[in-house]
């Protein structure tokens, strides 16, 4: 996990240095070096654990849960706490798109819920035990993850997902154009070629460079699947060592969430495993 981690992180570490750096020097000389200061400044008091419910609020747009929400919440938290899962602050995301997470875990314990969730837990659409599933599912999922100096990361990976938002904006504007995705597609030939064409020039460095950015969009990708599949398993097996396994199943099966066969016989083994146990002890 942390290899795969390092290969999805240091590019987008890399590049946001990078447009900082160049957005800074396009700045008035003085305002850039202040502007550069104050990012230092902010990364620094991040990694020491400062300014952490603003900063959370800001990089995942989100609020710190109201009393209203919390009393809400109380018999889902109640339900964690009595399995040993702790959430320190409660989030609620601002806006919920067709990507967000129902729930997601963010450091110091702190859990941000989707206003669906919170929506459908105050309308009795959703159940204190199976709201408890989905956060105890996120717990389990940043407890594999094991994420270092979150919010630092977060903060500095920024430009990187502002320029990765923009060209998946620029890439679905002109997805109708033909041949987009064969040109996609075939983008490690491009990219053999560079190299080729680059070496033979006597120009080996551009080439290089140029292949070693188009492997990129093949490492990376790998690599963040790889982190998600272990992240599900792990946070499958959380959820099924609190014995949420089964409602945790339900629920997905109701809002038709599609599961492979092996992470369905994942969760259902909360509801297997006792039924086992108590035919064992029958014909023992």
């Amino acid at each position: 996990m942390t290899v795969l981690r390092v290969v999805t992180l240091a590019p987008a570490l890399l590049v946001s240095f990078v447009l900082t750096v160049v957005v800074c020097a396009l700045l008035p000389p003085a305002l850039g070096l202040i502007a550069f200061l104050a990012a230092a400044g902010v990364l620094v008091a991040l990694a020491l654990g400062q300014f952490e419910v603003p900063a959370t609020a800001a990089l995942t747009r989100s609020r710190p849960a109201t009393a209203a929400e919390l009393q809400v919440m109380g018999p889902v938290l109640a339900e964690l706490g009595v399995r040993g899962v702790d959430v320190g602050t409660l989030f609620v995301r601002r806006r919920q798109s067709p990507g967000t997470l129902v729930a997601a875990a963010i450091a110091d314990g702190a859990v941000m819920v989707s206003p669906g969730l919170f929506n459908a837990t105050y309308r009795g659409g959703v159940t204190a035990a199976e709201a408890a599933a989905a956060i105890a599912h996120a717990v389990g999922r940043r407890r594999a993850i094991r994420p270092r100096l979150e919010l630092a990361v977060l903060a500095a990976t920024t430009p990187w997902r502002l320029v990765g938002a923009s060209f998946r904006g620029v890439a679905r504007a002109f997805a109708w154009l033909p041949f987009m995705r064969l040109a996609w597609t075939l983008r490690g030939v491009v990219g053999v070629i560079c190299i080729v064409q680059s070496v033979v020039e006597g120009r080996a460095a551009p080439g290089i460079l140029g292949g070693a950015v188009i492997a990129l969009t093949y490492l990376v990708p790998a690599a963040s699947r790889r982190i998600e599949a272990g992240a599900e398993a792990a946070a499958d097996q959380l959820v099924v060592s609190l014995g949420l396994g089964s409602v945790l199943a339900g629920l997905l099966r109701r809002h038709g969430h599609p599961m492979t066969l092996e992470r369905l016989q994942r969760l259902e083994t909360a509801v297997e495993q006792p039924a086992r146990r108590r035919l064992h002890l029958v014909h023992g």
